[in-house]
């Protein structure tokens, strides 16, 4: 792929705000969600940077201009979707704030993370891909999942600090935290076992699994 390949398609250069938003940002994230879609529909060997171009409404120049490469590209895309879930977003949201509602908040944001179709489809790619290529895995957890689980940390660290948790390993209930919210829902998604749930059902399932991390981690 050739950086000098004329512009096609997208030839304005301007950054002049566009409804309150600079050009150069509308493209970048018109790019990252085409990159999410085609990855999530063609894998990653299949997905190309001209498609991402061609679909995002951008030239291929554009595309380089902010992704050196396709593992760039990909890191970002994973990035962009994670970045809402982060639990200081979740918590970021209420008014009063205990361990048991920001439990919730955090849970419920990792229920909509882990069980919606996009994430469900990424799992699916990234189990298809483990016996011909680590790369992909590791590519997809250095760009976001590690980071989420660093913060999932910090977050229930600093209610470790009030005294409302108690924990010797602030990562081990980290990921005991994530693995009650996934608990067999997320295979049983993954495998086609069950349909998608519901905000409802959803919620429901993570007030348990507040519950039971309170059984072993709370201190009231």
């Amino acid at each position: 792929m050739s950086l000098a390949q004329p512009q096609s398609q997208d030839v304005e250069t301007d950054d002049r705000p566009v409804r309150g938003r600079p050009r150069s940002a509308e493209k970048t994230a018109a790019v990252l969600e085409a990159a999410a879609e085609l990855f999530l529909e063609q894998g990653y060997i299949g997905t190309s940077m001209d498609q991402v171009a061609r679909n995002a409404g951008v030239s291929k120049q554009t595309v380089y201009s902010h992704f050196s490469s396709k593992d760039q590209l990909f890191s970002a895309a994973v990035r962009h979707k994670l970045e809402d879930y982060f639990p200081e977003k979740a918590v970021g949201k209420l008014s009063t704030h205990t361990v048991e509602t920001d439990l919730l908040a955090v849970g419920e944001a990792y229920g909509e993370l882990m069980f919606n179709p996009e994430s469900i489809a990424m799992f699916r790619l990234l189990t298809s891909a483990a016996d011909h290529s680590s790369h992909l895995a590791q590519l997809f957890w250095d760009s976001g999942p590690q980071e989420l689980l660093e913060r999932l940390i910090d977050f229930l660290s600093a209610w470790e600090e009030k005294g409302a948790l108690a924990f010797d390993d602030p990562e081990w209930a980290a990921m005991e935290f994530v693995s009650l919210i996934k608990g067999g829902l997320q295979f049983k998604l993954a495998i086609g076992l069950i349909e998608p749930l519901s905000a409802e059902e959803i919620r429901a399932h993570v007030k348990r699994c507040v519950t039971s991390f309170l059984r072993l981690y709370g201190t009231s």
